[in-house]
């Protein structure tokens, strides 16, 4: 579905919202949901007139397991590389999870069977990757980053969500790492006066608010 000149939402993810963003003469993917969704999401390039040599990245907002979930196997078959924030990193690569939450998120990414990866780009505030600037949103993971598009798209994970109608959702303080630091990043985001909000989670948000609940 597209939901903004040269932005797709892929259809029928499992786990959370994946994009395709066109980048000059390829496209780059924006999280990827959990294991499971590499037919879905190149399905969608094909139906878009991409082949997978024109996937010129994976970006993945943050590490959890239903961000994550198909990078692996999405690089394993078209060659991408994949680019996540510095310090969500090392977690993408197996290392020791965060002490919150640790026992719960385990048991998900084992459950689900989420590979660990080695990042191709490690991504930092300031830096561009295919036209989209990296944001730096901290909070939700200590790595969390948000990619803003020249047309005034902003691609949140979930540093900032949406709901099912199109409203402005916080991120879960019971899911997030900092949730003091998670609301400061949401609030910076929104800052920013994105005209368009595509977030990890629930369905785009058009011309929001400043603050929730503004």
């Amino acid at each position: 579905m597209e939901v903004a000149d040269g932005i797709v939402k892929v259809d029928g993810t499992r786990g959370g919202n994946v994009y395709l963003v066109v980048a000059g003469s390829g496209v780059v993917v924006i999280d990827t949901g959990i294991p499971g969704n590499s037919a879905r999401i190149l399905a969608a390039l094909d139906s878009h007139g991409f082949r997978t040599a024109d996937l010129r990245a994976i970006v993945l907002t943050h590490w959890h397991p239903d961000h994550v979930g198909t990078a692996a196997a999405l690089r394993q078959a078209t060659g991408a590389p994949v680019a996540i924030g510095e310090a969500d990193a090392p977690i993408l690569a197996g290392g020791d999870l965060p002490a919150k939450g640790r026992r719960a998120m385990r048991a998900v990414t084992r459950l689900l069977r989420v590979r660990s990866l080695d990042a191709d780009i490690v991504l930092r505030p300031g830096d561009a990757i295919e036209g989209l600037e990296v944001v730096g949103a901290p909070g939700h993971t200590a790595g969390s980053i948000a990619l803003r598009h020249a047309s005034g798209v902003l691609f949140t994970g979930d540093a900032v969500l949406g709901d099912r109608h199109g409203g402005l959702q916080p991120p879960d303080s019971r899911l997030s790492l900092d949730p003091d630091r998670a609301t400061a990043s949401m609030n910076k985001l929104l800052g920013l006066a994105p005209r368009l909000i595509l977030a990890g989670h629930g369905a785009p948000v058009d011309h929001p608010a400043t603050r929730i609940g503004a």
